[in-house]
């Protein structure tokens, strides 16, 4: 994974409608989307626009993803300005790139919409169209306003539109970070997904679920939307910002006051292109272990991992992620994918990043 990072600019954001020539199709044109009633009205259009992309996007780019955020976020914090580019080639939408824009030590800086809760970033450009092309439009469109000093893209993707096609119009930070990934198309069944394991790693799981049979029968479910899933990521949240001052250290994000507010949002949107997937461990009817995830495409998140600390020597985290990626198999999910940061504990669940 590599980082795209700092382009000059000098000028003022504007909602405007430019014409590229010479640019993109003289059939097309830019438009800047900067208030949230305008965002609200491209519901159809984005989620339409999602299904029709050359490469499977990203949850954080999604439709609902953003307009969740937005809600919870954009009108509690004055120093944020929604910036979102939307192309248009006749009349139909075929490209999106979500940004806001925010003021830090004297800088106006552009980045992407939702960070850093969204963890990647790239444009959405449909099938037929050339993403680099809609891409150097918009940063001409963006050289051509004023109010911006530097746009700077965090956790771009080797395999995003803008590492493939536009990487040469940044300057690349080098960033060393990975976001590890399980390939699901390898295992055709449950059968073939359980003989990824080693015999020492079958051992381990067998002897933490024994463990928790300990205590009672063990389930492990996909919470339906709704108040027991609030109640489910509530606990879940409390108990990794235990876990965390437990060790002296503290999230931005998982302590971020409006967290749970979003998440529950996101959990209620109607017409959604993304699930939000509260699965539950219990053992003797006692939950155990939580996971919050996103499945957007043929992609499962893993959002947060959390499990109650009182059980902590029992490495419930490992169970859990076992039969998470097993019923993401099951649901037809091509790609689990863990994220950032490339922790140790994850290589065992992932293929590659």
């Amino acid at each position: 994974m590599k980082i795209a990072q700092l382009l000059r600019n000098d000028a003022n954001f504007v909602s405007a409608v430019v014409e590229q020539s010479g640019e993109i199709p003289a059939s097309a044109h830019l438009s800047m989307i900067t208030n949230l009633d305008s965002l609200r009205c491209l519901g159809n259009d984005w989620r339409d626009l999602e299904t029709r992309c050359q490469k499977q996007t990203s949850v954080f780019q999604s439709f609902d993803w953003i307009m969740a955020w937005c809600e919870t976020y954009a009108t509690l914090r004055p120093d944020l300005k929604i910036q979102v580019l939307t192309g248009y080639d006749q009349g139909k939408l075929v490209f999106v790139w979500p940004m806001m824009q925010q003021s830090r030590m004297g800088l106006n800086i552009l980045g992407w919409l939702t960070e850093p809760f969204g963890q990647y970033g790239d444009v959405l450009c449909a099938s037929g169209h050339c993403p680099k092309l809609w891409t150097k439009s918009s940063l001409n469109f963006l050289h051509s306003l004023k109010g911006i000093d530097i746009i700077r893209l965090r956790h771009v993707r080797m395999d995003s539109h803008l590492a493939t096609s536009c990487l040469h119009l940044f300057s690349n930070a080098k960033s060393a970070e990975r976001a590890p990934f399980l390939d699901l198309t390898q295992f055709q069944t449950e059968a073939d997904y359980e003989q990824r394991y080693t015999q020492a790693q079958r051992k381990r799981r067998k002897k933490i679920r024994k463990h928790l049979e300990d205590i009672g029968s063990v389930s492990f479910i996909e919470l339906a939307p709704g108040t027991i899933a609030d109640a489910a990521i509530e606990s879940a949240i409390a108990e990794k910002n235990q876990w965390l001052e437990d060790r002296g250290r503290l999230n931005r994000i998982l302590n971020c006051p409006g967290h749970i507010t979003f998440l529950k949002k996101l959990s209620r949107r109607s017409n959604s292109n993304v699930e939000v997937v509260v699965s539950e461990i219990k053992a003797n009817d006692e939950p155990i272990s939580w996971e919050i995830g996103f499945r957007h495409g043929k992609t499962h998140f893993a959002y947060i991992t959390s499990h109650m600390n009182k059980h902590t020597d029992l490495s419930p985290g490992r169970l859990h992620m076992d039969l998470s990626q097993r019923a993401s198999l099951a649901a037809g999910m091509e790609r689990f994918d863990l994220m950032v940061p490339y922790d140790a504990h994850k290589e065992s669940w992932s293929s590659g990043s």
